[in-house]
């Protein structure tokens, strides 16, 4: 099982280490780190993440202007990656389709989490994955810990490590399971969850609460991904070795420097 970090200042933060693999193997621990973004970060929680854990590059795959709006905390000597997801400038994507009966608040929409999960499939989302997941298996790799995050770390740092984590050989279940520990985070922070959606829902208070039940971690999010990769690209074996360029000999060669 995967290990919930606790920390003051960020949550929904764990190391992936733990997961049940194929062969009867695990994720090594002390690895794959994923959580929320590091805006606000405190140094107990740097000094816990980054020098007692020694996480050494993080991964953001935040929108530009998300970043802009709350950055990272900067770590001296640590490398910080921006490989958003979705950016209109530098992916050619956004975005922008609010879920029935919201507005959009700036440049930030309440989405509908079925259309969300599927269209994270779309060829140049497609390409920015390829990019985050030879980033993320290149450090771990050379055993220098890397931390994943987008905001709040469920939906699009959910998909990476459900990407990181299929290469390796975890089940679906297993995947699952982890992507299920976000709710822990989620549900201790309700209020602040609806009052961000009361905002999109224009003072509606049971729109509100619909839409934060619909933003839990759910398992129809992760089986809309499965499914839009199996319409679009065959199947999640063909997505990794086509669209990801993981063969199966790199294949192997990550299985063995990642797990135990």
């Amino acid at each position: 099982m995967p290990e919930v970090v606790q920390l003051q200042t960020i949550d929904n933060v764990r190391d992936l280490g733990g997961i049940a693999v194929a062969g009867n193997r695990a994720v090594k621990r002390g690895l794959l780190f994923r959580g929320s973004a590091l805006a606000g970060l405190s140094d107990g929680d740097a000094e816990e993440l980054f020098v007692r854990r020694g996480v050494a590059r993080v991964i953001d795959v935040r929108c530009g202007w998300e970043r802009a709006e709350k950055p990272d905390v900067d770590i001296p000597g640590v490398e910080n990656l921006h490989i958003p997801f979705y950016d209109l400038d530098i992916v050619g994507i956004e975005y922008t389709e609010p879920a029935e009966g919201t507005k959009v608040v700036g440049r930030d929409v309440a989405c509908d989490p079925d259309r969300f999960y599927r269209k994270l499939a779309n060829p140049l989302t497609v390409g920015q994955m390829r990019q985050a997941v030879a980033a993320a298996f290149e450090s771990a790799a050379a055993e220098k810990p890397v931390y994943m995050h987008c905001s709040g770390g469920k939906d699009r740092a959910g998909i990476l490590a459900l990407l990181l984590l299929t290469v390796l050989g975890a089940s679906r279940e297993a995947i699952l399971d982890d992507y299920l520990i976000t709710n822990v985070a989620r549900d201790k922070n309700y209020e602040r969850t609806f009052q961000r959606f009361l905002k999109f829902a224009e003072g509606d208070e049971q729109r509100a609460r619909e839409l934060t039940e619909a933003h839990r971690a759910r398992p129809e999010n992760l089986a809309a991904f499965y499914e839009a990769v199996d319409e679009a690209y065959g199947s999640m074996d063909d997505f990794v070795r086509n669209q990801l360029g993981i063969d199966d000999s790199l294949r192997e060669q990550l299985r063995t420097s990642c797990t135990e």
